[in-house]
């Protein structure tokens, strides 16, 4: 049915301004942090991000949070800030106590400043420091709230007050309020101004229209500006000009991102990132007191805040313009994006603002497409089709999804049935199965239905199912040229063109299970999962590069509807909102790395080692080592990579941090162990030496003693003529003498409980089949693996060395230690011989 009057019913035009939020992660006591009033942030070279709360200091690795207070070695536990050093000290004020103390970068303790004393006698009640330097000589200087100037301080202990000694006091009292603040240059300390200062000192002095809080900073931006705060925000000029920057309130952090732009934070306001003009480009947490910001070595966010604990953007260039859930985009010829909301909006937006043109009933989800070939944007919604460009067209019809050719002479698709214009009426072709999407192609309708595709010509419907990747359920088709691409349900993007292959989960994407496709260009196109974001780009050889994005990378959510280019954006419409970024977000991964790599645990036995280089007795083989690699931002992406160098030439791969050799036999080893993002390489490697003893009877004195016991017991036997009666026994014997003498140490390999484990062979006694799982049975213990009996022996690496003897037990022949009728005995243990296997019995020699 065709309507030409413009339909009025719900429609309207709406405006909505839209702040462009980040996607932020918040940390706080539930998710490990000692507190939720953080004051200030700093990361270390190893990549560990540090926190000063009121209740101590925490770091965080990418996995966990570890939390110290003054039973690890603070002087109390309301750490104000951190002051990182040219020499690799990180100082800290605790402000109760009012003294410092530091650690190393590469952390190694807490300790005291040695001169804490002599800073105490400069201070009184009220007396904050808020700077801290250390010159290449070792002094201290020192700076701050209610402190007489700035204090130096030798590495001897020498105390120099660098202000005019000739003033009335040296200490100021609680009652004198500074109104001038003073910076000196060279050692980069910035100071309250109780005192007159001599002019050789270098010192820049400079007046405050209001006083001094205990917020007090001072940063310098560049050569020629610098930035502070009194009570108000100003910037300095070389020659001590101030222009004075109007804030909605007085701020209580500054800190400089380079030399142009700074972030500013203020109580119950969030922050902001201004430029020396005082404009604002970025406002972040609009109603949280935000206390500090850092950059971390990844480009990631943190920002601390007094109540909340700390927010981290994974990735700051992807924004989120709206939380509403859109299920359909689609640009137009003049790059202009419109969308189809679940709730069955249809509106235009922009990255500033959403013009919402039709209010659904909140009855179906709009949907949304581009005519290309006459310029006409068309919306669903609520039962109609609407041509928004001219208004000149709408159709009332029911629709779960529009064709990208739509109006040519597609029009929708629903349920059992598909759309198409036939001259000026609405023709509908019905199907028995559902169908998802319908394009045109080759004057043919392709039909993806739930059962595979199928084509209509001719008014006939068929399956066309030239290859069994076609024949699973198809959710979205769309067309290039002369090459089709379809979204499945198990079988990734299958490409239909001159050959019919698939891009699945197997060559990179995230996912084989496809919702929809997107064609960007003839090189490009996109395809969405509930798993990630992939954009996949062929070669002119014929081959493909992946390219994926999911929330690990920083997006809102990884189940994804629908994906539109424009320019260099990408606009992605999740489950939870609307996000979008810049291309070159995507070639980022490929820069990508591990900041550090350690060893943080060695366990024996389930006891912690500290030594390195250490001998064990040949019991001591359960060895466990814990390993770290640092990506704050690609923690779950992290994969490990082990051996033990002596005796595996291949790296074993894993995700676990825990590496298990449950059963070690004696000999040297080297345990090492590297990691990789995304498989970038690196040159990190960490290691661990460890010799585990042989015991007495695997010495070589015992050899010996052995060795002249058996040439005794040879000697005899053939004294005797055992040769004459039973060669065949003597035989068996020279060859079990032989290879115990001789055996090559091999190992069975097996994943069990999430972990990999490798055993000695020679160390299994027997296995018992219970169902599809096996117990095998050790000298040590016993490990229970998934596989059947009938396949064990094959997965060995000597499958000689066993015997099936029943259809429950399989026995290591070198471990019986008796035999009966129907029955041999392993270490005490009696093992039943089935009927049908008694003929084995024979194989069995002593």
């Amino acid at each position: 049915m065709k309507f030409t009057r413009y339909i009025f019913v719900c429609l309207f035009w709406l405006q909505l301004s839209y702040a462009q939020e980040h996607i932020y992660q918040q940390f706080d006591v539930d998710e490990g942090l000692p507190s939720s009033e953080v004051y200030d942030i700093y990361q270390d070279k190893l990549g560990y991000i540090w926190f000063a709360t009121d209740k101590g200091l925490s770091r965080y690795n990418g996995y966990e949070f570890e939390n110290f207070t003054t039973k690890d070695g603070l002087p109390g536990n309301t750490i104000l800030d951190f002051y990182p050093q040219d020499n690799g000290q990180i100082f800290c004020y605790e402000y109760h106590s009012q003294s410092l103390f530091y650690f190393n970068t590469v952390f190694d303790g807490f300790k005291d400043y040695k001169y804490n004393n002599l800073l105490n006698e400069q201070l009184n009640s009220k007396s904050v420091i808020k700077s801290v330097t250390v010159n290449a000589e070792g002094t201290l200087y020192v700076g701050g709230y209610y402190l007489p100037g700035f204090i130096e301080i030798t590495r001897g202990g020498i105390l120099n007050k660098k202000f005019d000694k000739n003033t009335i006091f040296n200490k100021p009292s609680s009652q004198e309020i500074s109104h001038k603040m003073g910076y000196q240059p060279k050692n980069k300390v910035f100071f309250s101004v109780y005192h007159n200062y001599r002019s050789n000192e270098n010192i820049r002095i400079f007046d405050l229209e209001k006083s001094l809080t205990t917020r007090a900073d001072f940063k310098t931006l560049n050569d020629k500006y610098a930035l502070f705060i009194g009570r108000k925000l100003g910037i300095i000029n070389k020659d001590n000009s101030i222009k004075y920057v109007k804030t909605k309130q007085y701020p209580i952090c500054i800190k400089p991102i380079d030399d142009k732009l700074f972030l500013v934070g203020y109580y119950s306001l969030g922050a902001e990132i201004r430029d020396i003009h005082g404009n604002i480009y970025e406002t972040y947490l609009p109603n949280k007191s935000v206390s500090n910001f850092l950059i971390d070595s990844e480009g990631g966010y943190w920002i601390s805040t007094l109540e909340a604990g700390v927010f981290y953007i994974k990735n700051p260039n992807i924004k989120v313009l709206t939380e509403d859930h859109i299920s359909s985009l689609v640009k137009d010829n003049n790059g202009n994006l419109f969308a189809g909301f679940s709730n069955g909006d249809i509106g235009k937006i922009s990255k500033d603002n959403i013009s919402i043109f039709y209010k659904g009933l909140n009855n179906t989800a709009a949907l949304v497409e581009f005519d290309a070939d006459n310029k006409r944007v068309y919306g669903y919604g609520d039962g109609y089709l609407i041509d928004y460009t001219t208004s000149a067209q709408s159709y009332y019809l029911s629709a779960t999804k529009l064709p990208e050719q739509v109006s040519n002479p597609l029009l929708a698709s629903m349920v059992h049935t598909f759309f198409v214009k036939d001259k000026d009426s609405l023709k509908s072709i019905p199907l028995t199965t559902k169908v998802q999407d319908v394009c045109m192609y080759d004057n043919t309708i392709l039909v993806g239905t739930s059962s595979g595709l199928y084509a209509h010509k001719n008014d006939s419907t068929y399956t066309h199912q030239p290859s069994y990747l076609l024949k699973s359920r198809i959710d979205d088709i769309d067309v290039n040229n002369n090459t089709v691409y379809l979204a499945t349900q198990g079988n990734g993007v299958v490409v239909y063109g001159d050959k019919i292959y698939s891009i699945t989960k197997d060559n990179g994407l995230t996912n084989s299970i496809v919702s929809e496709v997107h064609i960007e260009n003839d090189s490009t196109i996109w395809a969405c999962t509930n798993t990630g974001l992939n954009k996949i780009s062929f070669k002119p050889d014929g081959t493909f590069n992946i390219t994926t994005i999911t929330k690990q990378d920083g997006l809102v959510s990884n189940d994804i509807d629908d994906v539109e280019i424009i320019n260099d954006t990408v606009w992605v419409a999740t489950k939870k909102g609307l996000a979008y970024f810049n291309k070159n977000v995507l070639d980022e991964k490929e820069a990508l790395n591990i900041q550090s790599l350690s060893l943080k645990e060695v366990s024996v036995n389930n006891e912690r080692v500290y030594d390195k280089n250490i001998k064990l007795e040949y019991n001591q083989n359960n060895i466990d080592f814990k390993l770290q690699a640092i990506s704050i931002k690609n923690t779950n992406n992290v994969d490990y990579y082990y051996r033990l160098k002596e005796v595996d030439s291949i790296w074993t791969k894993t995700k676990s941090r825990t590496i298990s050799f449950p059963s070690l036999s004696p000999g040297n080893y080297t345990f090492e162990a590297k990691a990789k993002v995304f498989n970038n390489p690196n040159t990190l490697l960490t290691y661990y030496t460890f010799k585990i003893l042989p015991p007495f009877w695997n010495r070589w004195w015992f050899y010996a003693i052995c060795l002249l016991l058996f040439a005794g017991l040879v000697y005899w036997f053939f004294k005797i003529r055992v040769l004459t009666y039973n060669q065949d026994i003597t035989r068996e014997l020279i060859r079990l003498a032989v290879k115990r003498l001789k055996r090559k140490e091999l190992f069975y390999k097996f994943r069990s409980n999430g972990e990999d484990f490798k055993i000695p062979t020679h160390s299994i006694l027997y296995i018992n089949a219970q169902g599809n799982y096996l117990d095998i049975v050790t000298t040590n213990k016993t490990h229970t693996i998934r596989c059947k009996i009938g396949d064990f022996i094959a997965t060995t690496p000597d499958a000689l060395e066993y015997l099936r003897v029943h259809r429950s037990y399989i026995i290591r022949i070198d471990k019986v230690s008796s035999k009966g009728k129907n029955f041999v005995v392993i270490k005490d243990e009696k093992i039943p011989v089935g009927e049908t296997y008694l003929g084995e019995m024979d194989k069995i020699q002593f």
